[in-house]
């Protein structure tokens, strides 16, 4: 058996070996991400990959493996693995690609662009991230080069931001070619543009100083103040690394990194988040990838007009609270083909009153993601503050794996109104503290709470998740009024009355099956 790849040097031999000794041709159908700097990349050696022909270096990233690419349209995919491989799975299942097995090596054709979880012996997940393929910005004299604001190869906070503050001032797109950049909290203004290119990576800084918090507020450290220590999110994190406060009209784009360096951060006691977007409007953020926060990865608060559309977003599953997306009191929020692999939620809506900042949200729309989770992955909830939630849509969206598919936890008092799960698909169960496809619960914490009005449609659950789902009200004034379950399927059994459902029920009223 051949050993996995180190960081560094030995990276870039693996690298070099590959492309000497595994079959390259050119393609017009593939185009490789670039490999940046190898300290940031583990090149393995356990998984030898080609697409179309073209072979493509494999990252080892934590627990997990990953390939970033583009593509387009179809084309035949070769895995040689560095021991035999007795079954090998493509997810999302409903697209059907079947693979062929000989020894060590596993092929299957690819339909095209999207997320691709490739489950190897039942055990190891390699994912291909093949995004469409994109045009990216002409360097001219109307556009700003971050490179050219750098200076040495410390850290760069100062040059950044100035460039980021241009950027807004004159509306001017600010580029970031390939490249480290390494850098504390950047602060994002109105009006600014940001590619990151192909092989950029903005890289948070190992050192908890450079990462300062709102008003100088005590954040729930772990390390040096265990008594005081919530994971709730009204008082957990008040630093990130890329903060959008107060803004309008912000794009960041292209198909470079912004990595948090979380699990660095977070052995510091520093849970602060990858993205924050704060009392903000018209912000799209659009096809990087975003990896290791240190707590949640991108946090959409009191914001309006939020658009993350086709983003990778990979955390470290070792480390607590890395939710994925998470609208806070926010409004017409879009999260649209997405990936996400995550330690906790993948996405969480809800309603926090971090800063004192908290009002009812509406609009929010999850579609057409590809999802892996040991928590939750479709979720409302856990922070409930305000005293409406409502119009929230979860549609054609893929789980490959999660603790709980479909959740809403109301904790604080909030009504829940007009949720609809449609036309997600949940393969396999995530064996962690719950183990049910569906959990909706009322619960005390900051007030008591109403859901109504939910709507679960044409929703497939590949098998039954271990235990039973849960439907729970509080109390006879505080239920879960209104469920109806229209085309829900278990494998091959279709749910059409409690018992063929048979979940655990407490304080409901007027559940339909249609």
């Amino acid at each position: 058996m051949r050993s996995f790849g180190h960081i560094g040097w030995m990276g870039c031999l693996l690298s070099a070996l590959w492309l000497s000794v595994w079959p390259v041709r050119a393609s017009e159908r593939v185009r490789p991400t670039q490999a940046t700097q190898p300290e940031f990349h583990t090149i393995t050696d356990r998984y030898r990959l080609t697409v179309d022909g073209v072979s493509l270096p494999v990252e080892a990233y934590k627990d997990i493996y990953y390939v970033n690419f583009s593509l387009a349209g179809e084309a035949p995919v070769r895995i040689e693995c560095s021991e035999p491989i007795t079954c090998c799975e493509v997810s999302p299942a409903v697209r059907g690609v079947t693979t062929r097995i000989e020894g060590s090596t596993a092929s299957f054709t690819l339909p095209g662009a999207g997320w691709w979880v490739v489950r190897i012996n039942d055990r190891e997940r390699l994912f291909l991230l093949a995004d469409r393929p994109e045009q990216a910005p002409e360097m001219n004299d109307r556009v700003l080069n971050a490179a050219d604001f750098v200076d040495g190869e410390g850290l760069q906070t100062a040059n950044l931001q100035r460039a980021l503050d241009l950027a807004s001032a004159t509306k001017r797109l600010l580029v970031f070619p390939r490249g480290v950049y390494r850098t504390g909290t950047l602060r994002i203004g109105s009006h600014t543009r940001i590619y990151l290119a192909d092989g950029a990576i903005i890289r948070g800084s190992d050192d908890r100083r450079d990462y300062p918090t709102d008003g100088g507020r005590l954040e729930a450290d772990h390390i040096y103040n265990k008594e005081h220590y919530t994971d709730n999110g009204e008082w957990m994190t008040f630093s990130r690394l890329i903060l959008i406060d107060s803004a309008e009209n912000v794009t960041i784009s292209g198909r470079g990194i912004i990595d948090g360096n979380g699990a660095a951060l977070r052995a510091q006691g520093k849970p602060a988040n990858l993205i924050r977007i704060r009392n903000s409007r018209n912000v799209r953020i659009e096809g990087i990838l975003l990896r290791d926060p240190a707590a949640w990865n991108t946090h959409i608060h009191y914001s309006d007009d939020v658009t993350i559309r086709d983003v990778k977003l990979i955390n470290d599953a070792t480390v607590p609270n890395t939710d994925g997306f998470d609208p806070d009191a926010s409004r017409q929020v879009r999260i649209e083909h997405c990936f996400a692999y995550c330690s906790d939620d993948n996405v969480a809506v809800k309603t926090t009153n971090n800063l004192g900042l908290n009002r009812d949200l509406r609009d929010v729309v999850v579609r057409e993601c590809v999802f892996l989770t040991r928590k939750s992955s479709l979720k409302v909830g856990t922070e409930t503050k305000a005293a409406r939630m409502s119009d929230i849509r979860f549609e054609n969206n893929d789980v490959v794996e999660c603790d709980r598919a479909l959740a809403l936890y109301c904790n604080d008092g909030a009504l829940f109104e007009k949720i609809v799960f449609a036309n997600n698909r949940i393969e396999r169960n995530y064996p962690d503290s719950q183990r049910r496809g569906i959990h909706f619960k009322i619960s005390e914490r900051a007030g008591k709470g109403r859901i109504r009005d939910v709507e679960i449609r044409d929703c497939h659950f590949r098998t039954a998740f271990p235990r039973p789902d849960e439907v729970a009200g509080l109390d006879a004034e505080h239920t879960i009024d209104g469920l109806t379950l229209r085309n829900v399927t278990v494998g091959d059994k279709r749910l059409r009355s409690l018992d063929d459902w048979k979940p655990r029920l407490r304080f409901t009223e007027n559940i339909r099956f249609e």
